[in-house]
């Protein structure tokens, strides 16, 4: 529905894609630049271990897949490490393993906190 708010591509789609984009909708709608876009937006490549992912060649993760085997939270720790804008975000497994190490580390430690909290200093 228009107009468009922004739309988000791949940074190899910049020197084509978005620039027929921009140049379609001031083409159609020369006299009606509330249908312009508002906003583009380009990312990065996927990488997983620092290769460029791939169905084709197996070297492929979904977000599924990852949350089964990594848990959600050691997930987005490691999405929040990965990168963002145009940089290429690299989803690195052995900072996904870390993550759960560091998860259980700090739930270990707010049990003992609660479990010990009489002892902790007042006011």
């Amino acid at each position: 529905r228009y107009p468009v708010d922004v739309r988000v591509s791949g940074k190899d789609l910049i020197q084509n894609h978005l620039t027929y984009y921009i140049y379609n909708h001031c083409a159609i709608w020369p006299k009606e630049e509330d249908k312009w876009p508002k906003g583009i937006r380009a990312n990065g490549h996927l990488m997983l271990n620092s290769a460029k992912m791939s169905k084709s060649e197996g070297n492929f993760l979904t977000l599924a897949e990852c949350i089964d085997k990594y848990s959600a939270d050691a997930m987005r720790l490691t999405l929040a490490d990965s990168g963002d804008s145009v940089e290429d975000a690299n989803f690195v497994e052995s900072t996904a393993d870390a993550a759960i190490l560091r998860l259980y580390t700090f739930i270990e430690w707010v049990k003992e906190v609660i479990a010990n909290k009489s002892e902790l200093r007042t006011g």
